[in-house]
């Protein structure tokens, strides 16, 4: 009776591992996705406000002058990291490297292009001002 209470833990503890690596794998899925998805907005949201920026400019609402450039600057500063950063995801999965051990560099950039986009939203809102 003792046997098989122990060969019923080994197969519950190979089980269980099982589902633990599934888990993580499932997860390394997500967190890849998640991070391509952030970018992928960051250069999207960066690249509606620069549209939204020369359709003001044709309308005559605001002058093209050096308070627009510093703006338009830190959104294509956002849009170049934010590329930057989804090529390196690609390039390091390819790689066979695991999202984990590059996440320290994929945060760095997005910040980066979070904080572009940010800084050039405020530019842009002080011009108006």
């Amino acid at each position: 009776m003792e046997k098989s209470i122990q060969v019923d833990n080994i197969k519950g503890n190979s089980k269980s591992v099982e589902e633990k690596e599934k888990n993580k794998i499932k997860n390394e899925t997500l967190t890849t996705e998640l991070h391509f998805e952030l970018l992928k907005q960051y250069a999207w949201l960066s690249s509606a406000i620069i549209g939204a920026v020369v359709i003001l400019i044709q309308l005559k609402i605001i002058t093209f002058d050096s308070s627009v450039y510093i703006p338009l600057g830190c959104f294509c500063f956002s849009i170049i990291n934010s590329l930057i950063a989804q090529d390196f995801i690609v390039e390091s999965l390819t790689k066979g490297k695991n999202i984990y051990d590059i996440s320290k560099k994929v945060y760095i950039l997005r910040s980066l292009s979070i904080f572009g986009l940010g800084l050039g939203a405020g530019l842009l809102t002080n011009s108006f001002i």
